[in-house]
């Protein structure tokens, strides 16, 4: 079985440590922080300058290949019908995820959300089935689109903010998005799901144990 490409390799573990943190696990420069890590010389447990929480979100993201569901790469899309998810029983103040409506893309966020008790909205946009990357390549990804599914759900209502967070792929379309959302922030979110955790810091809390 062809698998789908998961974007492992555009996890960006750079960005996520200070000057401080890599000074205390023992490095000058962070990017040798990361290379250790990346190649198995040093683990995140290892790492006693960084929060219990990034820790986990780190070992998530160093483990992203085995972590994340595997999927299969289709010809055509595989649409579900769009959805409003609610994980971990959000409130108002839970962060909201924007994806399209392929039935892959919800199997991968699922099973990585299942690794948190944080809450969450997971806002799908129909993209008649489209993967966030070939939503991209297609266009099928639009700020219409985008407003149909807030007021399907009637998100506008439910949350006391104005954030959204879009998959990395579509981050060219941050401004076309805002624009036609005004009062809205556009935040494009990491390339690869596993990075998740990461981007979301102290708003990814690991599950008991």
């Amino acid at each position: 079985m062809l698998l789908a490409n998961l974007y492992v390799d555009k996890i960006d573990l750079d960005r996520y440590f200070s000057p401080a943190e890599c000074r205390v696990a023992g490095f000058g420069d962070c990017r040798e922080l990361t290379a250790a890590l990346k190649a198995g010389r040093l683990r995140p447990e290892d790492c006693s300058g960084l929060s219990p929480t990034k820790r986990y979100a780190l070992s998530l993201a160093l483990r992203a290949q085995e972590v994340l569901p595997p999927v299969q790469s289709l010809e055509f899309p595989r649409p579900l019908p769009p959805e409003l998810y609610e994980i971990n029983a959000p409130d108002a103040g839970a962060p909201v995820l924007v994806t399209g409506n392929s039935e892959f893309t919800l199997a991968v966020l699922t099973g990585l959300l299942a690794l948190t008790v944080s809450p969450f909205f997971l806002l799908q946009v129909d993209c008649r089935g489209d993967t966030a990357d070939m939503a991209m390549i297609y266009r099928s990804f639009t700020p219409q689109r985008l407003d149909q599914a807030l007021e399907t759900h009637g998100l506008k209502d439910r949350i006391s903010h104005r954030r959204l967070i879009i998959p990395g792929v579509l981050a060219p379309l941050k401004e076309e998005l805002a624009g036609y959302l005004p009062g809205w922030e556009i935040v494009p979110g990491p390339i690869c799901a596993g990075e998740l955790p990461l981007f979301m810091g102290e708003n990814w809390q690991p599950p008991p144990g």
